[in-house]
């Protein structure tokens, strides 16, 4: 009956109440029942009512540690989970896989994936080493460190590897810049007959953008198309950059157009794509039309909001973004002051950005950059050239755009 509860949603109410008719019955529960109970109450976040589950069992097992440990993961509560998962080592409990993956997952969502050749040396002990499931948690740790080559041993010692185990391990190369060997494995996964997914898809497609290889992100996107994924948030991403940087704005539009609307991420790389294009104006229009749904705006949507100003010298709309930028509490990111010092520096107000730019407490080789190309555009050498000495002084490192400004001054 809780199994039937959990199937239809976890109703906290409706499971309760069956636990209660249970104690007042004076009936008891095995541990398997109990371990279903706990499950009921993980499912349905209701920790606190685990917890206290947990302390009342007389006998528990793997199941009962690894359903807490996954449960307080869930709510990122890691360290709660660590202390389950240890308990289990520590009180002899089976390490089986579903331990393993749990554990390997949990230390990759605590930054800890460097510890992953640890829990790696047991499995091999235990001789897990070749469970899918095993295998694509362990390439999943690999891929967070670096290591490739450590993640690709694995994934050939696999002995059955199934669609998860694959778009692992294309992801891991995608995200680690190996792309060739990424469409490699794209290409030898299909002709195996494996219908990839939204995530292979747009490793794929990422891959394809490191490479620019847009002929082969176009075979691709027909992929996507034929399994449906193409209106996938996480394909359309990576179709929408694809495009853009392929310099097909128009067939980038289009892709935008057709993609679900309440993510901030489309939009902002759709206003990104125009600011970078010279279509200020499409950029300003489309960060409008964002601005009237409910998606939020961030650092990287004003810095290229602030981009098309200064591309436009539109003074009074960029002192809007300006005070739009302070009122959600964006003003110290250096990304979006250097954008804001560029406003004022265009439409001849640099005192607004020489003030910024004191106020700054990080720059970085743009702040400097943007302060000092503005004072050479308004025929302040001298100001420049002691910006240039200042920027010096500071040890940082000049670039071909400071020294090509330092020359005009």
């Amino acid at each position: 009956m809780l199994q039937q509860i959990i199937r239809n949603g976890a109703d906290p109410n409706a499971g309760k109440h069956l636990h209660c008719h249970i104690l007042k019955s004076g009936a008891s529960l095995d541990l398997f029942a109990q371990n279903i109970l706990l499950n009921f109450y993980v499912q349905s976040n209701s920790l606190q009512d685990a917890s206290k589950l947990f302390d009342e069992m007389p006998l528990t097992n793997t199941i009962t540690f690894v359903t807490l440990a996954q449960g307080y993961s869930r709510d990122q509560q890691f360290h709660q989970a660590l202390h389950f998962i240890l308990r289990l080592f520590r009180e002899g409990h089976e390490v089986n896989p579903f331990v393993f993956t749990t554990l390997l997952k949990l230390l990759v969502s605590m930054d800890l994936a460097h510890l992953c050749w640890t829990v790696h040396a047991c499995v091999y002990k235990l001789g897990h080493h070749a469970d899918a499931f095993v295998g694509t948690a362990l390439i999943d740790a690999y891929s967070v460190c670096g290591n490739v080559d450590v993640a690709r041993h694995v994934f050939d010692d696999i002995c059955c590897k199934d669609m998860v185990s694959w778009t692992g391990m294309v992801a891991c190369y995608a995200e680690n810049c190996y792309y060739e060997e990424s469409l490699q494995l794209f290409n030898q996964m299909r002709i195996f007959g494996y219908m990839p997914n939204n995530f292979t898809i747009s490793g794929a497609l990422k891959s394809c953008l490191g490479l620019e290889a847009f002929d082969v992100g176009k075979s691709v996107h027909g992929c996507a198309l034929k399994t449906s994924y193409d209106h996938d948030l996480y394909v359309g991403i990576a179709l929408l950059e694809l495009y853009a940087k392929s310099g097909e704005i128009a067939d980038a539009q289009r892709l935008f157009e057709e993609m679900p609307k309440n993510d901030l991420i489309p939009w902002s790389l759709m206003i990104s794509r125009y600011a970078q294009s010279d279509r200020s104006k499409e950029a300003l229009e489309l960060f409008l039309r964002m601005r009237q749904t409910s998606v939020v705006p961030n650092n990287f949507t004003f810095a290229s909001v602030l981009q098309a100003c200064a591309s436009l010298v539109l003074l009074n709309l960029g002192k809007q973004m300006h005070s739009c930028v302070l009122k959600f509490g964006l003003d110290s990111n250096v990304f979006v002051s250097n954008a804001i010092m560029d406003v004022y520096a265009k439409c001849g107000e640099i005192e607004n950005s020489m003030k910024l730019f004191e106020e700054l407490p990080d720059r970085n080789d743009v702040t400097w950059n943007t302060i000092i190309v503005g004072y050479v555009q308004l025929g302040d050498g001298e100001r420049a050239m002691n910006l240039f000495t200042y920027m010096l002084g500071h040890d940082m490192q000049p670039t071909e755009v400071t020294y090509s400004s330092v020359l005009r001054a």
